[in-house]
């Protein structure tokens, strides 16, 4: 009998690891879709007010760090499908590293831009902050690497927002007034469904 609870130890750890395991999938598989268009509506807005708050030099920086974080964003989704199918320390390394990519990018996005115009630079940045929280969340809930081994964390620092509160999340951002028209009126068409 206690060599049964002994042996019931590990597979017990092993079935609440990949229960844990399973989760950060789904959260991935869940946000990542929300994510995206995110980024793509970001340069919708930029693009209406080039020219009138936004300069075609800075609509140009946003649009291709919008580019490789979309492209990114395409690749940690193949990834997690991978990892899902053949869960594997390899995966989960490419995962961080293409994560790690689209946080410098977005990081450095703020700093290159010469935006004067107050309203339109605390949209940029609010949405760029909230993709990139969601971004660094996603990576703080991955299978650690460890000694060529994976290891589900516990208690991670800051777990992804669901779909539906990123979504909530964005349209506040973005249907909140600002004292400029053109503003509110360029990132007004661009709440998520």
């Amino acid at each position: 009998m206690r060599r049964m609870k002994y042996l019931a130890i590990p597979v017990l750890a092993l079935a609440m690891a990949g229960c844990e395991a399973g989760q950060w999938v789904k959260a991935a598989q869940q946000i990542l879709p929300v994510v995206l268009p995110m980024v793509t509506n970001l340069v919708s807005a930029v693009s209406l007010l080039q020219g009138k708050t936004v300069s075609a030099a800075d609509l140009n920086t946003i649009s291709q760090t919008a580019s490789q974080v979309s492209n990114d964003l395409n690749l940690t989704a193949q990834l997690i499908n991978q990892y899902q199918s053949s869960p594997n320390v390899t995966t989960i390394e490419r995962l961080n590293t293409v994560l790690e990519e689209v946080h410098t990018n977005l990081s450095s996005l703020l700093p290159a831009l010469h935006i004067a115009d107050p309203a339109t630079i605390q949209k940029v940045a609010a949405v760029v902050m909230l993709i990139n929280n969601e971004v660094v969340s996603l990576q703080q809930v991955l299978p650690a690497v460890s000694g060529g081994k994976l290891k589900v964390r516990r208690g991670a620092a800051g777990s992804p927002l669901n779909a539906k509160q990123l979504k909530a999340q964005f349209n506040a951002i973005v249907t909140q007034p600002t004292r400029n028209a053109a503003v509110n009126q360029a990132f007004a068409g661009i709440t998520l469904k």
